[in-house]
């Protein structure tokens, strides 16, 4: 279940949703409040599925969404071209997910993947 943070206590590291897509906080810059207004936080974040940066200025007392993120291992069941079908070794429920090009896998090794919401990204070979 998403929660929610204020955007003045986001820190790098953190995992926010912005324009609806889950990213991760790369940097947070403050200002002070002004005659008129009130402190603004400067978020620059990176997507995690699609990798583009995003930068959002908000009220540091307004608030944010914030995923949950599993980080999860999951053994390769089978693999066809850059599908695979990956059994979650806390669950043992499979789900078929995208592994990327350039990750060099066979059946029967464990993988790292972070579940977000109802996405899945593939981290790499579990050592």
């Amino acid at each position: 279940m998403p929660t929610q943070i204020e955007a003045g206590k986001v820190r790098d590291g953190t995992y926010v949703m912005i324009d609806g897509e889950p990213c991760e906080v790369r940097n947070v810059s403050k200002s002070s409040p002004g005659k008129h207004g009130s402190a603004k936080a400067k978020i620059k974040a990176k997507e995690i599925f699609g990798g583009k940066n995003k930068h959002v200025t908000k009220p540091v007392d307004s608030m944010m969404m914030s995923p949950d993120v599993e980080k999860k291992i999951g053994q390769i069941v089978s693999k066809e071209g850059n599908i695979g079908q990956v059994m979650d070794m806390d669950t043992y429920e499979t789900e078929e997910m995208e592994l990327p090009e350039d990750l060099s896998v066979s059946e029967g090794q464990e993988i790292e993947y972070k579940k977000i919401e109802d996405r899945r990204l593939v981290l790499g070979v579990r050592d």
